[in-house]
């Protein structure tokens, strides 16, 4: 076949990324990002090298930071900009998009997105103790969070006020206070710690009418619970953040999380809910579902943003599921012959978390193909095979441009 050969009619879905995954909740500090120039191909620059051989669907799939905005922007143009109370008295610039209109372009309930990552963590630090290795405790209060959810709550209302709703990318939070801080900014609550489960009731009651009626939605980067030995704090021991200064914020997430379970679970005895419904409520267990939320996967997504949401009676949903659906991922790979997904490291991330589970979980509904092209493969044949893969393949410490050549040929050719 000669080298030029191609086939145009060919069909092929392209998403993905090369760039490594940020932690969920990443730190400010002990957290590598991927420097430009590299050798790290875009999803751009591999769609270049793969259109010569087939008709391409590119569709960008993000599950936090900035990108989750981006990726959204074929189903929600309108970028509207706005301004929110950031540390000190200081003002931060901030992005949201909204969505008006279905896949037809008829109009439909409004959806806001926001992403987290835009907004800093406030407050002032704290300390330890007499005797710590580490006696400063960093401040990260999710206050700003709160504001820029209060935004995008109003600017979800259609035109003759009804609630809208909003979607709220937890993930690459600087925050870590079990969301608490934004609970108070959302109910117009001073800046300041909050003492005792009765005052954290008042909080959620004035929070929760204050959505007044918004689907809220946590689109979660990981299915990380709050607390414990895979909890929130016990994931910063890997990015530079001392061991005391984490043990220290477990238990202040561990308090947090006993006055918010108190006070959800008041609110649903006295039969109101506070102006919301309650994640994962179970009639027959109505007494435990406050002190169910810290356990729930994602309520640690984003410093413990995802239990703030589910607190609120919103909903925790993986943020590559909440843009898989909004993009309408089904519908695309309906139309596909075959699948391409980009990542750095086919490994326990993608065949867990990532981008590769959710693809090839959906392709598997419409029998297609799906082809990983990454850095590096450390997945054996067997997870690949029960991840429904039909191949993988790794340029490694070569060239990318000339793997991805190589294999759209090889993949063309059926």
């Amino acid at each position: 076949m000669p080298p030029g050969w191609h086939n145009p009619g060919m069909r092929v879905l392209l998403t993905g990324s090369a760039a490594p995954p940020l932690p969920d909740g990443a730190w400010p500090h002990g957290v590598a990002t991927p420097a430009a120039g590299q050798g790290v191909p875009t999803l751009a620059d591999v769609a270049s090298w793969w259109a010569p051989h087939a008709d391409l669907d590119v569709v960008a799939l993000a599950a936090q930071g900035p990108g989750f905005l981006d990726a959204l922007a074929p189903v929600a143009p309108e970028v509207l900009a706005g301004v929110v109370p950031g540390p000190a008295g200081s003002e931060v610039p901030v992005a949201l998009r909204r969505r008006t209109a279905d896949a037809g372009g008829a109009p439909t309930r409004p959806t806001v997105y926001v992403d987290a990552s835009q907004v800093p963590a406030a407050g002032d630090a704290g300390t330890l103790g007499p005797g710590s290795p580490d006696p400063t405790v960093p401040a990260r209060s999710s206050t700003a969070v709160g504001h820029l959810l209060a935004l995008a709550v109003d600017a979800a209302r259609d035109a003759a006020g009804a609630p809208g709703r909003v979607v709220l990318a937890t993930g690459s939070s600087t925050s870590h206070d079990a969301g608490l801080g934004a609970l108070r900014a959302l109910a117009g609550a001073e800046v300041g710690r909050v003492a005792g489960d009765a005052a954290v009731e008042e909080v959620l009651r004035a929070a929760r009418a204050a959505l007044g009626g918004t689907d809220l939605v946590a689109a979660v980067a990981s299915d990380v619970p709050l607390l414990g030995l895979h909890g929130a704090s016990a994931t910063l021991d890997g990015r530079g953040v001392d061991a005391a200064v984490a043990q220290h914020l477990e238990r202040e997430l561990g308090a947090v999380a006993h006055d918010v379970a108190a006070a959800v679970d008041r609110l649903a005895s006295d039969g109101t809910g506070g102006g919301g419904a309650l994640v994962g409520r179970d009639l027959l267990a109505t007494a435990t579902t406050g002190r169910r939320l810290a356990g729930l996967p994602g309520a640690g997504s984003g410093g413990g943003l995802g239990h703030a949401v589910a607190a609120l009676g919103g909903r925790l949903v993986p943020a590559l599921r909440v843009l898989a659906d909004d993009l309408g991922l089904d519908a695309r790979l309906a139309g596909a012959d075959a699948v391409v997904v980009l990542a750095d490291e086919l490994g326990a991330h993608e065949l867990g978390d990532g981008t590769v589970r959710e693809v090839a979980a959906r392709a598997g509904h419409h029998a297609l193909p799906v082809v990983v092209v990454a850095r590096s493969v450390v997945a054996g044949r067997r997870e690949q095979a029960a991840a429904g893969l039909s191949g993988a393949y790794a340029w490694d410490d070569g060239d990318p441009r000339a793997l991805v050549e190589r294999v759209a040929r090889t993949w063309s050719r059926g």
